[in-house]
């Protein structure tokens, strides 16, 4: 071979190596931007399903046309819930594992120094498989028992997958319509105050008429506010204003008379996120506070819990998850979260009571604990017994569940033959759960990120519920 034969080899080779080179670099730039996709031998997860129809019939008790009809209690998310997870994602797979290859974090918080005696790897692995099924970005749970004030704690994946950052206990959520609750605990303290009546017309608190067009001469009360039978329902005009952060206030909106249903103020049952930032007003306009202001007061400080409506009140803003959806995209980052505003006027906001409560699963714990306790916990007395018991007054039919004072009651369709005090959340790829007994004081809490969704008939996210049966085997 002659040295040009010797150097045109060598080119070839060369010009094969580049080649090569080129189009690992170009598979994995495509990849990496969903620019190709190719086949992975991944099983499809459990809970990878199609969602539930999007207007299943409801059940007796229900009303046609609503705006929620699985009850899934926070139609807010701009996101299409497919339940379906980019197998190319570099975040997808297992991206919760820390350096040292722990999944899952759990431990056993106890306030009281007493401690729960079991031996967690079961219940450890069990909740990671579900938790890996449903392909989350994070998961926190906790269970608690009020009578023992012990509480367990398990946490999975990342509060932040960009910065690696872990979840932990004290990773605060934006709870989605698990804020309802706490909305009702504040308008409760005002009930025993004195201030308010759960069966007194409203306009006499707001100064105003809030009226059902339909129907004028029947009031519209508090009790029907947390009941959602006001007929106030989420109609066009409040999305747009809530979801934009319109100036439109409360008393403009119930005004215009659009926001109400042509039922009967009292006489029939739907989910109206409106309905509670009218709760949220209610509150605001008596107690002359934010509604921020006014739940540290009455509540979280006195529980010496670290949540807010608006985030960047919080105590410590250092550990606040993002929010994801299904493909692990981010929705609502911390600095959008913390961008979050309330008004000057006490009774204008209509973005913050339904759905924006910032808190960790471990402190709404302890609100649940404190309700099962008869509205006290550790010597501090929030509510009276009797306005608890009002609260479980579930005497409104809603779709497949009782509704109560911002909680609801069903039997068996969470455990058979038993029955709990549940809500569930949905809102920006994060869904949250609760589910609680008062004989005994035990609850769980359960908190995700990014996963994928399939919904129970009764509302219930199918992540959760499985989270929560999973913990209820071995603590129920």
């Amino acid at each position: 071979m002659n040295n040009k034969d010797g150097k045109v080899g060598i080119i070839i080779v060369l010009t094969i190596i580049i080649l090569v080179a080129l189009g690992a670099w170009f598979l994995a730039i495509s990849k990496h931007f969903g620019l190709l996709e190719l086949p992975t031998a991944e099983p499809t997860p459990a809970g990878d399903q199609s969602p539930a129809p999007d207007n299943p019939t409801p059940p007796a008790g229900g009303v046609a046309g609503t705006d929620d009809p699985t009850g899934s209690t926070d139609p807010e998310d701009p996101t299409d819930p497919t339940g379906h997870e980019d197998p190319d994602d570099p975040n997808a797979g297992d991206p919760h594992t820390g350096p040292d290859g722990d999944i899952s974090t759990p431990r056993v918080l106890d306030i009281t120094q007493l401690s729960i005696s079991s031996e967690y790897s079961a219940i450890n692995a069990a909740l990671d498989a579900i938790a890996k099924d449903y392909k989350c970005a994070a998961v926190s749970l906790v269970v608690y028992d009020g009578a023992k004030k012990e509480y367990y704690t398990y946490e999975y994946g990342n509060a932040n997958i960009e910065a690696r950052q872990r979840v932990t206990s004290q990773t605060k959520f934006r709870i989605a319509s698990l804020s309802k609750l706490v909305t009702a605990i504040c308008a409760l303290t005002l009930v025993d105050d004195g201030f308010i009546d759960l069966d007194t017309d409203i306009s006499n608190y707001f100064g105003y008429e809030v009226k059902n067009p339909h129907f004028p001469d029947t009031p519209v009360t508090t009790r029907m506010l947390m009941q959602h039978t006001s007929s106030i329902f989420d109609s066009g005009a409040f999305l747009v204003s809530r979801d934009n952060n319109s100036t439109e206030s409360v008393r403009y909106l119930i005004e215009r008379g659009s926001s109400f249903r042509r039922n009967k103020p009292g006489s029939l049952f739907e989910y109206s996120n409106f309905g509670y930032a009218v709760l949220g007003a209610l509150c605001e306009r008596v107690s002359g506070k934010s509604l921020d202001t006014f739940a540290k007061e009455v509540l979280f400080d006195p529980l010496g819990i670290d949540a807010a409506f608006v985030p960047k009140n919080l105590n410590n803003t250092d550990n606040i998850a993002v929010m994801y959806d299904d493909r692990h995209n981010v929705t609502q980052s911390i600095i959008a979260q913390l961008a979050v505003t309330q008004t000057d006027t006490p009774g204008h906001d209509l973005h913050l009571a339904h759905a924006n409560l910032t808190i960790s699963a471990l402190d709404y714990a302890k609100i649940l604990s404190m309700i099962g306790n008869n509205g006290e916990l550790d010597g501090v007395r929030i509510l009276p017994s009797n306005l608890v018991n009002e609260m479980h007054k579930t005497n409104v039919k809603g779709f497949s569940y009782d509704q109560g004072l911002a909680t609801r009651y069903s039997v068996g369709d969470f455990l058979p033959r038993e029955g709990f005090y549940w809500h569930t959340g949905s809102s920006f790829g994060l869904f949250s759960q609760y589910d609680y007994k008062i004989s005994p004081n035990r609850g769980v809490v359960v908190v995700t990120t990014g996963a994928s969704i399939t919904r129970l008939s009764s509302g219930k996210i199918d992540v959760c519920n499985d989270l929560a049966k999973a913990a209820w085997k071995v603590f129920g």
